[in-house]
């Protein structure tokens, strides 16, 4: 659930064939200038985010559990400060990666802000982008990368890893055109 226009929201990182009726309804204000706090003053017409994590398809079909059994899904929920749309996450890293002709637009936000990130971005054999980068946990991320004209057809490859070697994601995106 993302606010696109403040370029801020939540996601849940789980296993959706486990979870496949994951639903979240939210209503709310435009502002909450003055509200008291709601565990002092609880009122049922207050904003909120309702989640329903169920293991049917819909609201209303019926799932079976054996007597005395249990469910149990790992789970994540992560911010997604500064970005626009979320197209690859796992538990680690939340990432937005958008392929043009002029360029490579990267959004992203770590789970773990602390851990020092080595992001990596090619085109076929053209290093598009090679940096050591520090998330910014408060604003969010946000990398360009142009891409030289006539090279490869190839989709931009991306590859975020840890200081030390260990792969957080990888992701492609092919080349969107765009309309006038």
């Amino acid at each position: 659930m993302i606010n696109h226009d403040n370029e801020e929201g939540i996601i849940r990182i789980a296993d959706n064939t486990i979870t496949r009726g994951l639903k979240m309804w939210t209503w709310g204000f435009a502002s909450f200038t003055n509200e008291t706090d709601q565990r002092r003053d609880p009122n049922p017409a207050r904003p909120y985010v309702e989640l329903w994590a169920g293991v049917s398809d819909e609201f209303f079909h019926s799932a079976e559990f054996p007597a005395r059994s249990e469910v149990s899904i790992p789970e994540t929920y992560s911010p997604t400060i500064g970005m626009s749309n979320v197209t690859h996450a796992n538990a680690s890293i939340l990432i937005n990666l958008v392929a043009e002709a002029s360029g490579a637009s990267l959004q992203f936000f770590s789970i773990e802000p602390v851990t020092p990130l080595r992001i990596i971005m090619k085109r076929g054999d053209a290093v598009l982008f090679d940096d050591a980068v520090t998330a910014d946990p408060k604003n969010g991320n946000r990398i360009f990368a142009p891409i030289p004209a006539g090279g490869s057809a190839e989709p931009v490859q991306l590859t975020i890893r840890t200081s030390d070697g260990k792969e957080l994601i990888a992701a492609a995106a092919g080349i969107e055109a765009r309309t006038k």
